[in-house]
Order: C-alpha cells, then structure tokens, then sequence
C-alpha cells in the first residue's frame, strides 16, 4: 500500500474517513479565499445529490488551501439535505489546487467510492444537474473519466483555447473541448492510478495549475474510457488578484513533461476524432468578458527584449526568419501572431523544454509566455466582432492547424533527440 501513502490528510479528515467506512459517491470543491461562491456551489451539489442519488451514500469534502477569508466558516454553516456527510479540511504539506484535490482523491480512494466528482470553488454557474451530468456516466454507462463540456467566454478560457485543448488534441487524438476546465468525474479505476506516489513524485506543477491537464492526459493515456457531459454554461467570480503567467507555466510544464511519457502515444497519433458528448447542447451566448489588448502586447513586447537571444538560439532558422518578418512588417499596434506561426512555436517550445538540462527548464517556459500574451492578443483582434459561437468555430479551426503541423513536431523532436546534452539556453541571454 505505499504506492498510495498520503501524508496530506489532516487528522480530522482522516478521522471522519474511519467512522464512515465507505461511500458510493464523493464531491469534492477545493477552495482558497472563495468566500463569495462557496456557499451556492455547496446548496446546489447537496440539492442535486439529493434529487438524483437519495439512495446512495455520499459525502461532500472541502479541501482548503488556508484560505484567508471567511471561505470554510461559511462551508461549514451550509445546510445541506439530510443524509449528506460533509467533511471540511485543511491539508499539510505544499500549497495549491493540485494539492486540495490530491487530498480529495486519496478520501475517495480510501472511502472506496463508485465515482469521485471535483467540483471548482469560484464558479457562479453551478446547478443540481452537474452532479447528475458527472456522475451518470460512470455510474450508468461504465466511463473512467468525464470532462465537463459548457460554454465559456472566449476570453475566460485563453490559456485552454489556445493551447491545452488543441495540442492535446493533436497529440492523443481526442477532442476533449476542456482539458483543463476544473470539473470532473472519475469512476474508483481511476482514483487508483491518480492517487499513486510516482505521479505526485514525478510531475512536480500537479500540485498546483497543473493538475487538471495532468488527470485529462493520464485517463486518455492510460486505457480508459473518456467522455464528456455537457453541463451548460461556465461563469467564474471575476478574480483580479488571478495571476496568469504562474498558472501558464504550471500547465504547459506539466503539459510538455506528460509528452516525455506519452511519446510512444502521439508518435503513433494523425487527426483526431470527436470524444463522445453525453446530454444535449444549445449553443447561447456567455456573459462578456473583456481581454486588454494593450496591456497583451506590452507584456509581450517587455518579453521580447528580456528573450529574443534565447528565442534566435531555440528557433528553426526559418520560423525565426518568419518571426522575424512578421515583427519588422507591422507596427507594434498592429503585430498579429498567426495560428500557423504559433503552432511551430509551440512545438518549438515542447521541444526545447524536454531536452534542454533540468536546471534550464522554467527558463524555457518563461521565454515562452510573451508569446502566449502576442496570440491571446492576436485571436482578440481576430474575434472582436463574432459570437462566442463563430468564435469557437475559429478554434476549433486553428486545432486543425495543430494537426496539421504535427510533422514539424516530429523534425524538432528528432533534431533535439540527435543532439541530446548538446541544447542548452545558458548563459546566453
């Protein structure tokens, strides 16, 4: 059993998990200083646990991260239906949102439930149907993993949109529209893989932003069956103390580690098929966030001077030539990053990160983020005047670019396995 040890659990935790023995279904919702949503998210998990499951045993587990609002006063006031067990508990160890629902899986695993549902703190969105939405297909029709599949802002979800969904695409060939939306069901086969020791040892960024591409690649991966349930619209409690740089390069590290494990996977991959969607969508429209394009490229151009050495030494001579060219063409004002470029980018990246020294690595995802800020700004320009409808058709089109330069992923890697011990970004810059 020490594949499974977890030092996380906190003695209250681990306490109320020996008098309840065993549970069919544990909800998990991991907070920090999500004082404003926490309630309504716990009166609609009990209400839909109590409407769709009155008969199975559940249990609801808050996993903070010291929060330092009144988050887990309030959680622990909920009323919620009788019958549902409700544990609050505050984890030891590293903090961050990997972390909360590491300790999540482990009561689950522990408390031998049928399916485990995570459930994110600071959406505003959430009704009784999601726990039905996420729980039905593993409990009715035999699924390992679901991911949630709503509509979201084209702007609430750049780092999705833009990267994780249609790399992962192109690597594993599934269409799983949010790898990293933060809701999710996973059947007891899967609490078995996700909870072991060598992964948390292993993938160092699970503990924190990292995670929900980790669960997504490692179920997709590793033999089970994938879905996704659609669960309306995502709206989050707007958070202007969010920092995105972190939570990027936490997900695109853990991302271009997880290609390390899975070459033998993508390797063999061309195209994509469409993951099968449970329930019926209707496409409407999101409430409208705002994204700053002159702030975008700013941050982008402060990364230009700090990167560009790094960026000529990391770069395929013509895709700089053509990086190049795109930057003396256009005034700052007008400089757009097309799909095409960015992709060999991004593949340029993924390459770089694997085999440059260990030591050299955030250095390699640091370099990278102002380009994420030029093509977050670049697909704002592009989408100003769509719908979020035409505008989710526009990324599902630039996932078939990803596809389609899926060889020039294939070249780099090859020309970096060739020279392994020979790249390095050290000291010239």
């Amino acid at each position: 059993m020490t594949d499974f040890t977890n030092n996380t659990l906190d003695k209250k935790l681990s306490d109320r998990i020996k008098q309840l023995k065993e549970t069919d279904i544990v909800v998990g919702v991991p907070t920090f200083n999500n004082e404003k949503t926490i309630g309504n998210i716990l009166l609609n998990l009990g209400k839909g646990i109590n409407d769709y499951y009155p008969n199975l045993k559940s249990v609801i587990i808050n996993a903070d991260s010291s929060s330092e609002d009144k988050t887990v006063d309030i959680a622990s006031k909920t009323r919620l239906p009788k019958g549902i067990e409700f544990i609050t508990s505050q984890y030891s160890g590293q903090k961050g949102k990997g972390s909360a629902i590491r300790t999540i899986l482990e009561a689950a695993r522990i408390l031998d439930a049928k399916v485990c549902i995570i459930c994110e703190a600071d959406t505003k969105s959430v009704t009784p149907d999601w726990i039905f939405n996420l729980a039905n297909p593993v409990l009715k029709s035999g699924y390992g993993f679901v991911a949630p599949y709503y509509i979201r802002n084209e702007h609430d979800a750049a780092i999705n949109n833009s990267l994780a969904y249609p790399i992962t695409r192109a690597l594993y060939g599934l269409r799983i529209r949010q790898p990293i939306g933060g809701d999710f069901a996973f059947s007891n086969g899967v609490l078995q893989i996700f909870t072991r020791n060598k992964y948390w040892e292993l993938y160092s960024n699970i503990y924190k932003f990292g995670v929900d591409i980790w669960m997504t690649t490692t179920a997709l991966n590793e033999g089970f069956r994938v879905c996704q349930s659609v669960l309306g619209t995502k709206l989050h409690e707007e958070n202007p103390q969010k920092e995105i740089a972190p939570m990027f390069m936490e997900i695109t590290g853990t991302l271009f580690e997880l290609m390390k494990n899975y070459e033998y996977r993508w390797r063999n991959i061309i195209g994509s098929i469409q993951g099968f969607i449970m329930g019926d969508f209707k496409f409407v429209e999101a409430e409208r966030l705002r994204s700053n394009y002159d702030e975008l490229l700013q941050k982008f151009y402060k990364g230009f001077n700090e990167n560009k050495k790094i960026w000529k030494i990391l770069f395929e001579e013509n895709t700089h030539r053509e990086f190049k060219s795109i930057m003396n063409s256009n005034s700052p004002e007008d400089l757009v990053l097309s799909i095409e470029l960015w992709t060999k980018i991004v593949y340029e990246f993924a390459c770089a990160y694997n085999f440059v020294p260990e030591a050299e690595k955030q250095a390699v995802l640091e370099a990278m983020l102002p380009f994420y800020y030029l093509r977050t700004a670049s697909f704002t320009k592009e989408a100003q005047l769509f719908s979020d409808e035409i505008a989710d058709v526009i990324v599902e089109g630039n996932c078939n670019v990803f596809e389609r330069l899926k060889w020039y992923l294939f070249d780099r890697w090859d020309y970096y396995s060739e020279r392994k011990g020979k790249i390095s970004i050290k000291n010239k810059h």
